[in-house]
């Protein structure tokens, strides 16, 4: 079991997977997921990996998971900022969903890309 910390085992793969080695990439990947099932970046450098490697179902799971996590996050903030007295869907006063309202679109468009190519 390595003690690298998490963020530097994901951008260690994405290092590989922007280098190519997008097989390397793939197992860095699936090695952070197992210590963190819930990370949205490495689902979706999984699924980038995955795709590069022309394993597309693969790579529309690891979207798909990226995407369910991704929608989980966004309902979280949407429920705190409502209950702060915020606007709840898109709150214009503060950056917290932006993040997850942006990845909820990339995520859905490589969806798209993936299942384009497998239909």
């Amino acid at each position: 079991m390595s003690t690298i910390p998490s963020a530097e085992k994901i951008g260690r793969a994405w290092r590989m997977h922007r280098d190519g080695d997008n097989r390397g990439a793939i197992d860095a990947f699936d090695e952070v997921i197992a210590a963190s099932p819930d990370s949205v970046d490495a689902h979706y450098g999984m699924g980038l990996a995955l795709k590069a490697s022309g394993e597309l179902e693969a790579a529309a799971d690891s979207f798909q998971r990226a995407l369910s996590i991704t929608e989980q996050a966004l309902s979280a903030v949407q429920v705190t900022s409502h209950a702060e007295g915020q606007h709840g869907a898109n709150d214009l006063e503060t950056n917290f969903d932006d993040r997850y309202m942006m990845l909820t679109r990339m995520l859905q468009q490589r969806i798209d890309d993936v299942s384009s190519v497998t239909s």
